[in-house]
């Protein structure tokens, strides 16, 4: 990947962050994936594999992934015998051997995974942590079978880049300081176990199938962060929605009883507001531009003529 500086920013922080991918090569070693890879779109995956070369990115862009790695070296300045920081973990699985690495172990009475994130407040008012639950679910089969070490909690600590005090005084659910901890859940070990052969299955399916010139696995609407929209009542030739319903069945009848307690129904009507692939739109996979299920699917959205891609 080739990496720019369009805003002039000091050679030191392209020199950590070539350090850090040269570092991160060696600790990954001879994986076949690492946990983080094993989480995502196969399509993705191979995409992104296919194209590393071609694909540019800007260091100013890449700011918070580098203060990420940088606080967690701090982070080990602050470790002791209970606080075990910065493990590489590895296991053996049809085949593959998987990579994954704690923030830090939690010994004692409660052993447990803390992870650290630079996020956004959105995140924690949204309280949707999937992605987190799946990395440390996957971060805790592999400590057991690895160390033979047994997770009861799993923790990630939020460090809120854009926290605004105010709002953490008059927002309902805004993260109450710059540092929050969010609980994860903790699935049984046959979960943890059957999401990761799961997983796995996905990536060498769609591995075998690039390598026989197959079409590749398509991304799911949660791979491509696609809301599912909402039905709505507009009037007849308006432009902005007079209700807004869930995006179900409930949601459809509810819009068409709504409508037909109104005086004047002819005036409105129900329809179906979809929501674009946000992840494709904005080229937040990288990748879009090489990808045929967007290809096939940018022209319903007049925002991606914007992108250039």
């Amino acid at each position: 990947m080739k990496i720019t500086n369009k805003y002039e920013l000091p050679e030191t922080l392209l020199n950590l962050y070539h350090k850090q991918r040269r570092e991160y090569a060696q600790t990954k070693g001879k994986a076949d994936m690492s946990v983080t890879q094993l989480i995502r779109s196969p399509r993705i995956d191979l995409l992104t594999s296919a194209h590393y070369h071609e694909m540019t990115d800007d260091v100013a862009d890449r700011l918070w992934a580098i203060l990420g790695t940088v606080i967690h070296r701090i982070m080990e300045e602050g470790a002791d015998e209970e606080h075990i920081a910065e493990e590489n973990l590895f296991a053996k699985v049809k085949g593959w051997t998987i990579k994954g690495g704690t923030d830090v172990k939690k010994l004692g009475n409660r052993v447990g995974i803390i992870d650290y994130k630079f996020t956004k407040a959105f995140k924690y008012e949204k309280g949707e942590f999937l992605d987190w639950e799946e990395q440390l679910n996957l971060y805790a089969y592999l400590l057991r079978v690895s160390q033979g070490v047994y997770v009861d909690f799993l923790q990630v600590v939020m460090f809120v880049r854009d926290f605004t005090p105010a709002l953490a005084k008059t927002r309902k659910g805004y993260p109450p300081a710059s540092a929050v901890p969010v609980d994860i859940k903790l699935w049984t070990e046959a979960e943890q176990k059957a999401f990761l052969l799961k997983k796995i299955d996905e990536h060498q399916e769609a591995r075998r199938a690039h390598e026989w010139g197959e079409p590749l696995p398509l991304c799911t609407e949660r791979d491509r962060w696609k809301h599912p929209g909402a039905w709505i009542v507009m009037k007849k030739g308006g432009k902005r929605a007079s209700r807004v319903f869930g995006s179900d069945d409930a949601g459809k009848a509810s819009a068409a009883e709504w409508l037909d307690d109104q005086a004047k129904k002819g005036d409105y009507e129900v329809q179906k507001r979809d929501t674009p692939p946000t992840r494709c739109v904005g080229n937040y996979c990288g990748v879009n531009q090489w990808c045929d299920q967007w290809a096939k699917d940018k022209v319903n959205w007049p925002e991606a003529n914007n992108e250039g891609t």
